[in-house]
C-alpha cells in the first residue's frame, strides 16, 4: 500500500531553501526545456490525465481532474526525490514570470507517494504524484514542465516532462487530407485546421495567435507558429497547401506482455530465467510494401498486468528481444514510439547481425500493451520510417491542436484552445 502524503521533518527543513533557490537562482542562459531522463535506472516515466494513461498530458485550468506522474526506480531503495514546476513560453523556453504569478503553493515539494514492487522477479520502487494537488496548483494556462530533482538540489534534474494547461476559449477542429505537393503525394498527410473563437476578442489575428499541430501526441515533429490563411467573422481557417504536412508513417506493430505465462499478440515465446525473457515475432522491412491497414493505438503504450489489479506495483519487468529482418542500412535503426518517448535513444538502438541478416536488440520493459515501429534518423535530425517501414498517406494518425495567444499587455503565451486527440485506430 502506498505511503500517504505527509510532511517529513526533513521536508520542512529544506522547503524554504528550495523556494529561495527557485526564486533567486534562475538559469542565466535560457534553454529549451525538453523531455529528459538522466539515468537508465529510471524506467517507465509517465505523465497523463488521471485515469487515461494513453492520453496527451493536458490539464484544463481550474478543473478537478489533474495529471498523474509516475516512474519506477530500479535501485530498489527509497530516494529523497523532489519536484518543481516551471512555466514556459510557446517555444518551451522558461517564461519571465515569477513563481507566484503562475503557481499557487510551494514550488519545491517531495515525492512522498512511493512503494516497493510486490511479487515481481525484478524489484523496483514506484513513485507517483498528482498535479495539481493541495501543495501546488497552476494559476494560468500555457506550457509547463514538471522537473524531478535529487539531493535536495532543484538544479540536479533527473527527469523532465512537458505538459500543457489550457482554457476553452476557442474551439479547434482538424481535417486530414492527402498532401497536395506532387513530390509527397503518396507519402504525406496535409493537416488543415479551423478555429472558432466563440466571442473571444483578438486584437491582431496574425501576430497574437500561434497554432501548433502534433501528430500522435509527439513534440519531436510538431508544426509550430502556424498563422491563419483566412478569417471570416471569428472563424479562422488554416489551409496550408502543402506546408502543413507530416509523413504519414505506417500502422504500428503491437506486442502484448500483460500475461507473461501465455503467448500474447506479437510475442513468439516467453521464458522465465532470473527474469522473464520475451522474444517478439520477426518483422520484415516494409519500406517498399504497399499500404496495409492494421488496428493499432498510434504508437501508444499501456502499462498493465492482466492477472492483478495494480500494475504500478505488480507489473514485472522483462527483457524483450526485437527482431527486424532487413538488408543493412546506411543509417542506424531504432525501436521507436511512446515507449521511447518519441526519441531515438541509445538504449533502443538495434545491432546488425550479419549471420541472421537482421537487426536485433534486447530492451528492458515493464509488462503491458505496446505499439512500436523501427525508425532511423532523417536529414533534419528527427525520426523517420521511410527506409525501414515505409510511409503512406493513408495511415491513420491522431492530431492534437494547441492555440496560443499573446495579445498586447499579456506577459505569457496563453493557451486558449485545445483539440484533444482520440485514439480511434484500434
Amino acid at each position: 500500500m502506498y505511503l500517504r502524503h505527509q510532511y517529513f521533518i526533513k521536508m520542512s527543513v529544506h522547503k524554504s531553501v528550495i523556494l529561495v533557490i527557485a526564486l533567486f537562482c534562475k538559469v542565466l542562459t535560457a534553454q529549451i526545456l525538453t523531455d529528459t531522463v538522466a539515468f537508465d535506472y529510471l524506467k517507465t516515466v509517465q505523465l497523463a490525465p488521471v485515469g487515461a494513461p494513453m492520453d496527451f498530458p493536458a490539464y484544463e485550468l481550474g478543473k478537478k481532474q489533474g495529471l498523474e506522474f509516475s516512474f519506477d526506480d530500479m535501485a530498489y531503495e527509497w530516494n529523497n526525490y523532489g519536484y518543481r514546476i516551471q512555466h514556459c513560453d510557446k517555444n518551451w523556453y522558461p517564461s519571465d514570470l515569477l513563481i507566484n504569478q503562475y503557481l499557487d503553493g510551494f514550488d519545491g515539494n517531495y515525492l512522498t507517494n512511493f512503494a516497493i514492487s510486490v511479487g515481481t522477479f525484478v524489484p523496483y520502487t514506484h513513485y507517483k504524484t498528482i498535479i495539481p494537488n493541495e501543495y501546488i496548483r497552476p494559476k494560468i494556462s500555457g506550457n509547463y514542465v514538471l522537473e524531478i530533482f535529487q539531493n535536495d538540489d532543484p538544479e540536479d534534474i533527473i527527469i523532465r516532462r512537458r505538459f500543457i494547461v489550457y482554457e476553452t476559449l476557442a474551439i479547434p477542429a482538424v481535417e486530414v487530407i492527402r498532401a497536395v505537393d506532387l513530390t509527397n503525394f503518396s507519402t504525406e498527410q496535409q493537416v488543415n485546421a479551423r478555429v472558432a473563437l466563440a466571442g473571444y476578442p483578438i486584437q491582431d489575428y496574425f501576430n497574437d495567435l500561434d497554432l501548433s499541430i502534433l501528430q500522435n501526441r509527439r513534440w519531436d515533429n510538431s508544426l509550430n507558429g502556424l498563422k491563419p490563411t483566412f478569417i471570416n467573422d471569428g472563424m479562422l481557417e488554416y489551409n496550408f497547401m502543402g506546408e502543413g504536412s507530416f509523413e504519414g508513417g505506417v500502422e504500428f506493430h503491437t506486442f502484448d506482455t500483460k500475461r507473461l505465462n501465455q503467448v500474447g499478440m506479437g510475442v513468439k515465446v516467453s521464458e522465465l530465467d532470473s527474469c522473464w525473457q520475451v522474444f517478439l515475432d520477426e518483422k520484415k522491412n516494409r519500406s517498399i510494401a504497399v499500404y496495409s491497414f492494421q488496428p493499432d493505438i498510434n504508437g501508444a503504450r499501456l502499462i498493465q498486468r492482466a492477472d492483478v489489479g495494480n500494475p504500478d506495483l505488480a507489473g514485472d519487468y522483462c527483457v524483450v528481444e526485437f527482431y527486424f529482418e532487413s538488408p543493412e542500412l546506411e543509417v542506424p535503426v531504432y525501436v521507436f514510439g511512446q515507449l521511447t518517448n518519441w526519441q531515438l535513444l541509445p538504449e533502443f538502438r538495434l545491432e546488425y547481425n550479419y549471420a541472421r541478416g537482421a537487426y536485433s536488440g534486447k530492451i528492458f520493459l515493464k509488462q503491458g500493451y505496446y505499439n512500436y515501429v523501427f525508425a532511423h534518423p532523417n536529414a533534419e535530425g528527427g525520426a523517420s520510417t521511410e527506409l525501414t517501414e515505409g510511409t503512406h498517406w493513408q495511415t491513420k494518425n491522431d492530431y492534437t491542436l494547441i492555440l496560443y495567444n499573446r495579445s498586447m499587455g499579456l506577459r505569457y503565451d496563453r493557451i486558449i484552445g485545445y483539440l484533444k486527440p482520440s485514439i480511434v485506430n484500434r
